[in-house]
């Protein structure tokens, strides 16, 4: 068995996104808060992520949409724990030109191999980053990179519910993981 930790992206994942539609599912599970959803600080939102991380004994499957995937990796480059998976989702290009300004520290994003299982999960046309972008990134990462299809940013713009679809992908990994 393990525990289930949500890290949500810039804005925060709220008002029917299906990071929170899962999270509220998922008993037991956790959300790491930042302290500032509106100007994400790198350093800030890492130690948000250690502390919550660092508060839970056993294994440890995170789910991330946006940059909480982008802060994970940079996470991971410091910090070590009984992580057995994540599932990374909609990981934005953070040298894109659409990046948003409001955003610092994140421009040069660890491109060493994740120390656990990871799914990068990535959507043909998300406006935050190209195909090739992100499965740049799963590559360099050591994940596994999937293509969920034309669902823009994968989320609440992306209407798409409880995404169904992205909970048998997770559900997958997760057997992956068990095998």
């Amino acid at each position: 068995m393990f525990t289930t930790v949500f890290v949500a992206g810039y804005g925060n994942s709220i008002n029917g996104h299906w990071q929170e539609k899962w999270h509220q599912e998922r008993l037991g599970s956790y959300w790491v808060e930042q302290g500032d959803w509106a100007f994400p600080n790198r350093d800030d939102w890492v130690e948000s992520l250690n502390a919550q991380i660092q508060s839970i004994n056993g294994p440890i499957v995170l789910i991330t949409h946006s940059l909480g995937g982008s802060t994970l990796v940079e996470w991971s480059k410091h910090h070590k724990a009984n992580i057995i998976g994540a599932f990374i989702v909609a990981v934005p290009d953070v040298q894109s030109s659409y990046f948003p300004d409001e955003i610092t520290g994140y421009q040069n994003l660890p491109l060493e191999k994740l120390p656990f299982p990871s799914l990068v999960l990535s959507s043909s046309n998300d406006p935050y980053s190209s195909l090739e972008r992100a499965r740049f990134f799963a590559q360099h990462w050591g994940s596994q990179f999937m293509n969920a299809g034309n669902l823009g940013h994968i989320n609440t713009a992306s209407n798409l519910g409880d995404w169904p679809e992205g909970k048998k992908i997770f559900n997958e990994f997760i057997e992956s993981l068990e095998a």
